[in-house]
């Protein structure tokens, strides 16, 4: 992999509200992508919220990155696209039960009065 010239944070970057355990630990991200995460973590999230300005040529590129003028082209911006996702996004819930009232709403023959008994 080539080396790219993006700063390391000075503290380990964790987020403690969407991944209590670690990004390690989470089972979401590879041990790559969870190093580069935790190494460059502050970084890219000051240069996404505009706190840091870029320094480097990878650095614009990760800024151009984040506000959709171009694509993914390295590990720590698909690793920082991937946490973007799950921590921000919406978490999807299944369940493997649903309740017959639930139910009715999303039933076309379904109605109340067809079980009147005068």
């Amino acid at each position: 992999m080539k080396s790219l010239a993006i700063r390391p944070s000075a503290k380990p970057y964790i987020d403690r509200l969407k991944f209590p355990y670690g990004f390690r630990k989470s089972g979401d991200f590879s041990i790559a992508e969870a190093d580069l995460l935790t190494t460059y973590g502050k970084t890219l999230l000051g240069l996404e919220s505009g706190e840091l300005k870029p320094e480097s040529d990878d650095e614009a590129h990760f800024v151009d990155f984040i506000s959709g003028k171009v694509e993914a082209s390295n590990n720590m911006e698909k690793a920082w696209a991937k946490y973007v996702r799950l921590a921000r996004g919406k978490k999807h819930f299944y369940t493997l039960h649903s309740s017959a009232s639930n139910q009715s709403d999303y039933d076309d023959d379904y109605s109340d009065d067809e079980f009147d008994v005068a």
